[in-house]
């Protein structure tokens, strides 16, 4: 179901809002009145945009819009009566994702929707993308290190010691940094940056003699 979070504090702009976010298939639609009601609800229910209404010398907003998208990358769209230069800056400063000026244009908050949750969908991409590559290199930083281990301990060549890696990995179905874990852990190594844990069975089983 598609949520939206709005912080209107014109009566007649939030009804206008709501009506229109319906139209674009928003089913959920909380408003919230002040900047601790709309975290507490984005932490809760988690929408998919945030609507926010900015008046004139509001400072709030603006921290507000960085706390909803350094916690939960929501895509900000704000509401104002004028935009100006220093207030599109700050917009970008606080992760802000469009500006929209009153009175509100069907065509525009489409269009600032559309741009808006396809802009995050491909930061969040981006942001798995990286998380992998970031596990890729760890993986392979413990993988080198067990097997210069058994090259060290057993007088292996380099070859050698990756394709006993391969074949007990294999043979116990487990990762190639799990068995290089498993290793260095058995031999009282430690394991940097690792985040998985390799139980008892794990030490005993699956070190290569």
């Amino acid at each position: 179901m598609r949520k939206a979070i709005l912080s209107i504090g014109d009566e007649r702009l939030l009804g206008s809002l709501k009506k229109r976010l319906k139209e674009q298939g928003f089913a959920e639609i909380i408003a919230c009145s002040g900047s601790g009601e709309l975290l507490a609800e984005a932490a809760e229910t988690l929408p998919e945009v945030a609507v926010l209404e900015i008046s004139p010398n509001d400072e709030t907003i603006h921290a507000t819009s960085r706390k909803l998208w350094e916690r939960f990358s929501i895509p900000i769209i704000l509401v104002a009566e004028k935009c100006d230069l220093e207030t599109a800056q700050k917009g970008v400063e606080s992760g802000v994702s469009a500006i929209l000026t009153k009175p509100l244009r069907e065509e525009e908050l489409t269009a600032a929707l559309v741009l808006s949750l396809a802009a995050a969908r491909r930061l969040h991409a981006l942001k798995g993308e990286v998380a992998a590559l970031k596990e890729t290199i760890e993986s392979r930083k413990v993988v080198e290190k067990a097997k210069g281990r058994l090259m060290e301990r057993d007088g292996l060549t380099e070859a050698e010691a990756f394709r006993r890696m391969q074949r007990l990995a294999m043979d116990r179905r487990i990762s190639m940094r799990q068995l290089a874990e498993a290793i260095l852990l058995a031999d009282g190594i430690a394991v940097e940056n690792s985040t998985k844990k390799v139980d008892s069975k794990q030490r005993t089983t699956y070190i290569p003699s």
